[in-house]
């Protein structure tokens, strides 16, 4: 997957969902980061973000790449 803003191939870091120890262990979707929004060097605009580089994907429905990070 790349980025919408600068084009650098984005990094599954993580997951989201419903993964504590008292839940279903439901994963949600994926957390990505862009190598050069996270640098916050002027390369890529996605380090304005609140968490800089950060977009996620929903694994089910609306599977597009979205801004930021999911709360």
């Amino acid at each position: 997957m790349e980025c919408p803003y600068c084009g650098a191939e984005l990094d599954c870091v993580d997951y989201f969902g419903r993964i504590c120890a008292h839940q279903d262990g439901k994963v949600l979707g994926d957390i990505w980061h862009c190598p050069n929004g996270r640098e916050q060097d002027g390369s890529c605009e996605s380090e304005l973000f609140h968490v800089a580089g950060s977009f996620y994907t929903c694994r089910e429905g609306d599977t597009q790449l979205h801004e930021g990070y999911p709360c």
